[in-house]
């Protein structure tokens, strides 16, 4: 019994001293740890416990150190947990530099890789299942978290990523990347100031070679050569020619418009005053038999309803009554013809002033009348 009570209690006093495996050495914003029930808030020098998880906030930053001296940047938005001598990331982005030559371990919920010195980022989405390595300095050994034997070497300036629809989970096979790939993936880690250097560039990729620019043949490019001065530039004004067209002005309306024209082209249409008179002569039937017009005319309607015909009676005051006939559609029956009649005048006076409704105000009619003399097409109605 006193056995089983010494054991119990090395048990709680092992529990409750947790192992030290990582330490906060820069964090920026809001990054947090859980260990078990207990939350807690990190700042510089907080502790890290064996089995804890690390969260940081998305805008935030946090860089851990282990105790083999490996350092970690994380990104925020990530999400890891951390061992004694492994870091296993859940999801997110983690930029690893290494300078002690103690062997490192890394792992997500598909990949495994072990490193030496050198400086590395992987990242893991927990939605697609997909693990991405870029190694920058070193070599990485990088498998499938079921399969560690099967391993690819990813050296530096390569790319390999891991997926389950991807070569039966197996890791792609080495790629070279790219300047403009590597800055996409540098942009994840913009707030790292420490991060920003361009000597892996230079490593990788070498000094940008500057472009050289072509000059014109025919200029010389000698320093002995005296370039002109630069003279001011200057405005130049297009005027169109007077007379070229005319717009009318906006604050004008339609009848100034005319009234206008009107008074511009009056003076075509002037009579020519002349002392030669041109003789006029008249062929055909004289004039003064004609009458200038019928005095009275009477208009007499019959109906006939056996034939369904229209009688009109035309009495002219010099000559004998004529009759006219006229025959009526057969679509057109009685009871039509007395609803014609029989028409009120209600009705026939919103025939009249449909017409009306469709005409101009005599000040245009009449402005009309004149235009018409110039050859324009204008028409009363509307």
């Amino acid at each position: 019994m006193k056995l089983l009570s010494v054991i119990f209690l090395l048990t709680i006093s092992m529990t409750s001293q947790a192992e030290t495996v990582a330490r906060v050495v820069e964090v920026n914003g809001n990054a947090f740890s859980f260990m078990g029930k207990k939350a807690s808030s990190l700042k510089y020098g907080s502790k890290l416990e064996d089995l804890s998880e690390v969260m940081v906030e998305d805008g935030a930053t946090l860089s851990l150190v282990n105790n083999d001296g490996h350092l970690f940047h994380i990104n925020g938005g990530s999400l890891v947990k951390l061992y004694n001598g492994i870091l296993e990331l859940k999801n997110g982005h983690v930029w690893v530099q290494s300078k002690s030559d103690e062997k490192g371990l890394f792992n997500t919920s598909n990949s495994i890789g072990q490193y030496g010195k050198g400086q590395f980022i992987y990242s893991f989405d927990n939605i697609s299942g997909k693990t991405q390595l870029l190694v920058l300095k070193g070599t990485v050994k990088f498998s499938n978290a079921l399969e560690p034997t099967l391993f690819t070497k990813i050296s530096s300036g390569h790319f390999s990523l891991i997926e389950q629809n991807y070569e039966n989970g197996l890791p792609r096979a080495p790629t070279k990347v790219g300047l403009k790939s590597y800055k996409q993936m540098k942009n994840t880690f913009a707030n790292f100031e420490s991060l920003q250097n361009n000597e892996i560039e230079k490593m990788l990729w070498g000094q940008p070679v500057e472009k050289k620019s072509r000059s014109i043949a025919s200029v010389s490019t000698s320093s002995n050569t005296k370039q002109a001065p630069i003279k001011a530039g200057r405005i130049i004004t297009i005027r169109t020619i007077r007379g070229g067209g005319s717009r009318v002005p906006a604050s004008a309306g339609p009848m100034e418009y005319y009234q206008n024209l009107k008074k511009k082209e009056a003076w075509k249409f002037k009579p020519m005053k002349s002392k030669n008179v041109a003789p006029v002569r008249y062929f055909g039937e004289s004039w003064k038999n004609k009458k200038a017009a019928i005095a009275h005319q009477m208009v007499k309607t019959q109906i006939n309803p056996k034939q369904n015909t229209k009688v009109h009676s035309v009495k002219i005051t010099d000559k004998t009554p004529q009759t006219k006939t006229s025959r009526v559609p057969a679509s057109v029956g009685k009871s039509q013809l007395i609803q014609d009649l029989k028409r009120s005048d209600f009705e026939k006076s919103l025939t009249i002033g449909a017409d009306k409704d469709k005409r101009h105000s005599n000040e245009v009619n009449n402005l009309i009348d004149e235009l018409k003399s110039y050859k324009k097409d204008f028409k009363k109605d509307y």
